[in-house]
């Protein structure tokens, strides 16, 4: 590992030790993300934060004034975890809970203690990136990403 790399090897299992595993890339893609995404809510405590809330906060600050529901639509989540998720994230002062016209409607946005935390948050991953990727070329970076990225969008595809 070089230096400034974040130490997630705690989060990853050996796949280089189970013979099955070694060449799936599911198995990489599914250990990696795990592996990352541990590391990055054990980051993310300090900040009073998880990584649903960042998601959560990013989509608020983009979208000002959106309501639970649509905000629960953005998020994957039911209606119940998107109400808990904005009540919650009102508690801690990261967005204001606003009515909106209408019968059970209540608008979202972010505060500065929000955006605050939220670009705090965009740090904690930028450097935990930044430690994984040192030593790899800034094209193979790139691609690396578009390949990511290609394969969420056609993850997240509806059929």
């Amino acid at each position: 590992m070089s230096k400034g790399s974040p130490d997630i090897s705690t989060y990853v299992p050996d796949a280089d030790g189970i013979a099955r595993f070694r060449d799936r890339p599911g198995v990489w893609l599914s250990f990696g993300g795990a592996a990352f995404y541990s590391a990055y809510r054990d980051r993310l405590v300090p900040l009073g934060l998880r990584p649903s809330w960042v998601t959560a906060l990013a989509i608020i600050e983009q979208h000002p004034g959106i309501s639970q529901a649509a905000l629960g639509r953005k998020l994957c989540v039911n209606r119940a975890s998107s109400m808990a998720t904005s009540v919650q994230l009102a508690e801690a002062g990261l967005v204001s809970r606003e009515p909106l016209p209408g019968r059970n409607r209540t608008g979202l946005t972010i505060t500065g203690k929000g955006l605050e935390r939220l670009e705090a948050a965009c740090l904690v991953e930028e450097q935990m990136i930044a430690g994984l990727m040192d030593g790899i070329p800034d094209q193979e970076r790139a691609v690396f990403f578009s390949v990511l990225r290609t394969l969420a969008g056609r993850i997240s595809r509806k059929p």
